[in-house]
């Protein structure tokens, strides 16, 4: 019978399922951080269709980074911009309705952080050169819907041939393929600097989300 005092939480047990493999280059550290972000986005904020990326965009500088990051799907929106705010809002005025109109919601990137990491406008540049505007559908794995386990597949693009994980559980319908739910892309967001969110862990296990933007925005309207 095992000791209760030696029994791993869910996170601990979640990143020794799924290690690097040996022939991987990446490193484990920033991996298992990527996870436990991962971990906390499904069961703490109900994030879904959750997959982590190596490779992020063809044709970066460093599209074969060591740092891996996240992609997925939130309950609710996170953002939107204040002149697309003032369109909905005119779009319920014409259709006679009040208060605030139900909008979809986008796939989000996320960037995996520890507290101490002494981060600066440089380094948010070269992420930001890394990423597509929308998280793209098609790559990466969702490590996190109905398996706990990831598999790596041996096909190129995968941490054993140098690139990112993908797992068992279902695959996306098209409903996120445009990086949004119902599958069409929002014009806003193509025209806009690209976001991300920057998942900050604290040695405490406290994990904080900040909303980057590559470049200046204009200031939301309340």
């Amino acid at each position: 019978m095992s000791d209760p005092d030696m029994d791993l939480s869910a996170v601990q047990n979640f990143i020794a399922a799924n290690s690097l493999p040996k022939e991987s280059t990446h490193e484990p550290n920033l991996h298992h951080l990527a996870l436990q972000i991962a971990h906390n986005l499904r069961f703490q904020h109900e994030w879904s269709e959750i997959r982590l990326h190596y490779h992020f965009q063809e044709g970066s500088a460093d599209a074969g980074g060591s740092r891996p990051v996240i992609s997925g799907l939130p309950p609710k929106r996170l953002y939107v911009h204040p002149d697309e705010q003032i369109e909905l809002l005119q779009k319920q005025h014409d259709a006679g309705k009040a208060g605030w109109p139900d909008v979809v919601t986008e796939r989000e990137w996320v960037l995996p952080s520890h507290l101490r990491e002494p981060w600066t406008l440089r380094r948010f540049a070269q992420v930001f050169d890394r990423l597509s505007t929308i998280p793209p559908d098609l790559t990466g794995g969702p490590p996190m819907l109905d398996a706990e386990r990831l598999e790596w597949s041996p096909q190129p693009g995968t941490p054993g041939a140098g690139g990112g994980p993908v797992s068992q559980g279902s695959n996306l319908s098209g409903a996120a393929s445009a990086g949004r739910q119902g599958g069409e892309q929002n014009p806003w967001r193509l025209s806009q600097p690209k976001r991300m969110l920057l998942g900050t862990l604290d040695d405490d296990s406290t994990v904080v989300y900040y909303i980057v933007h590559d470049g200046i925005v204009k200031p939301r309207q309340n």
